[in-house]
């Protein structure tokens, strides 16, 4: 299957990761095109379409899994470890392992199977869609993954409300690790306002310095 574009990939080509179909049970909610989210109910299953997309010149092979997350003060953490929330648990992807030939995407089923026992509350994961290490254009090894969010609110007990900024989360690193791409926007922005503080600071120096020179030789 031809694409015209893959969401969450940075440059020309690489891995890309999307919302394939909207769920009946979720259409007209706001953030259903871009999150997993649901309204879980306990001994309840659910399932998603989602598209993984290799939109390079090279076959790709590609592993889908779920991993928890965490969401505080308004930032969505994806999290390496599992942690007691239960949703990556509860989650499964088919198939786990997707060969994707040059210039393709392959349709993939996220299902969520919610235990009798579930108590109320809010759940936050992510579905990763990683690749083993290939070659980047300077010939680098890399690590690449993209992911899609989920947000699952079980019951009544749902608190947490997606930030519409960014639908996908993407690591390109050249080892093992994981940074959503708003972190590393943050990161890079603190970095440059950083410089022009420090640049500013250097500037009324260098003026002042000007300046008794001036003093200088007026007095002399």
């Amino acid at each position: 299957m031809k694409f015209p574009s893959a969401a969450g990939v940075p440059g020309d080509g690489g891995l890309g990761i999307r919302i394939a179909e909207i769920p009946n049970e979720v259409h007209g909610q706001p953030f259903a095109g871009a999150y997993i989210v649901f309204k879980l109910a306990p001994s309840k299953t659910y399932s998603e379409k989602i598209a993984v997309s290799n939109s390079t010149g090279a076959p790709m092979t590609v592993s889908l899994f779920p991993k928890s997350a965490t969401y505080t003060n308004g930032i969505f953490q994806p999290l390496e470890k599992v942690v007691p929330n239960g949703l990556a648990d509860w989650t499964s992807v088919s198939p786990k392992i997707a060969k994707l030939p040059p210039h393709t995407e392959v349709i993939a089923t996220v299902t969520i199977k919610v235990p009798a026992n579930a108590t109320a509350g809010q759940q936050y994961g992510i579905v990763w869609a990683s690749t083993g290490t290939f070659p980047n254009s300077n010939a680098i090894g890399g690590v690449s993954r993209v992911g899609i969010r989920m947000y699952d609110q079980i019951g009544d007990g749902g608190t947490g409300t997606p930030s519409p900024s960014t639908s996908t989360a993407v690591d390109n690193t050249p080892g093992p690790g994981s940074h959503s791409v708003e972190f590393i926007w943050l990161g890079l922005s603190l970095l440059l306002i950083s410089i022009i503080i420090i640049g500013g600071i250097a500037v009324r120096r260098e003026q002042k310095k000007a300046e008794k020179r001036r003093k200088k030789k007026r007095s002399s």
